[in-house]
């Protein structure tokens, strides 16, 4: 009875505070909150993107052209999540942040090896200033808010790169458009995407070897999934991991068709245009891969997927492609 009477008070309560005007209030503010969350979260994965007419420069690099483009749309048109304070809607959508970021630091390696190695004489040649620039830019902390914020230095790494573009197109810039100089950026990019193997393999870890592990005295490492209490199936913590990742592919296979048109002649004269589509193409599947709950079960799993563990595949496969091209350049 005493079991009774409380339940009845404490339905009263509820209805009582759901009636009241106040909590109408606030029920109100949170479901539109909800919606503007749901409203702003957004992915852009367009394997079909095409470059901004603002940005192409006759003569100029396609694969400037597209980083620029790909920048451009994050930070100005779909809105930057990764350093938006609580306030904002979008700074709670985690795997959008995650994306995001994923492709900033893929732009910023990139940039990287522009500044440091495509885009200078070969040995004691100069590096370019805008390259330097736009290297330092897209290299910025993703979540700065205060001035100058990182929407702020991107938007400046973006201006760098058109204007290295328009000085290319008029003779006033390097491009080193050889061979060798493709193989070597493509080793470089295949070691960023094994690093980034290793953060998977990490949330993958099958059982069988959980135990082999453990018999020889090592680290005992489980599955992520298993310090879940009551179940595997929707795994919040491989999420961004899965969206990172994802970002940085996306980010590198629309650079890279760029870069396959810049070095056309070259890839041609390899006889390597089959094995550098096959290479985009993978790249391509796994930049476009989208699930809106990351399942992280047991590889091998009849019933939960393990979403990551796809992703993975993806990833090696591209990584390995890569490595492929970058051999048939070497030689």
């Amino acid at each position: 009875m005493d079991t009774a009477l409380s339940n009845g008070k404490l339905r009263s309560l509820f209805w009582f505070l759901v009636g009241s005007d106040k909590a109408r209030i606030v029920l109100g503010v949170v479901a539109v909150f909800l919606f503007l969350i749901f409203f702003s979260y957004r992915i852009d994965d367009d394997p079909n993107l095409k470059p901004n007419p603002k940005f192409v420069v006759e003569g100029g690099s396609h694969a400037v052209t597209m980083a620029a483009t790909l920048m451009d749309l994050e930070i100005n048109e779909t809105g930057w999540a990764p350093n938006k304070p609580w306030i904002y809607p979008m700074a709670h959508s985690s795997n959008m942040k995650a994306y995001q970021i994923g492709i900033q630091y893929a732009v910023a390696r990139w940039a990287n090896e522009m500044s440091d190695f495509l885009g200078r004489e070969r040995g004691s040649g100069e590096a370019d200033r805008d390259l330097i620039s736009a290297k330092g830019k897209f290299s910025e902390d993703p979540t700065e808010y205060i001035l100058p914020s990182s929407v702020t230095m991107y938007n400046e790494g973006v201006e760098s790169l058109v204007e290295y573009n328009h000085r290319l197109a008029h003779g006033e810039a390097k491009y080193d458009k050889i061979h060798s100089s493709l193989a070597d950026f493509l080793v470089k990019i295949s070691r960023d995407l094994g690093s980034q193997s290793a953060a998977i393999e990490a949330l993958v870890e099958p059982p069988g070897r959980a135990v082999a592990v453990s018999e020889h005295g090592g680290e005992l490492k489980r599955p992520l999934s298993d310090y879940i209490p009551g179940g595997w199936i929707f795994d919040g913590r491989p999420a961004r991991t899965f969206f990172a990742t994802k970002g940085r592919m996306y980010a590198y296979y629309t650079i890279l068709k760029g870069v396959g048109e810049d070095y056309k002649d070259v890839i041609a004269s390899k006889g390597a245009q089959r094995h550098w589509n096959n290479m985009l193409s993978s790249l391509r599947d796994g930049a476009t891969m989208y699930k809106t709950f990351i399942a992280n079960g047991t590889p091998g799993s009849y019933f939960v997927p393990s979403d990551i563990a796809t992703q993975g595949f993806f990833l090696m496969r591209a990584d390995k492609q890569i490595l492929e091209v970058a051999d048939i350049m070497s030689r």
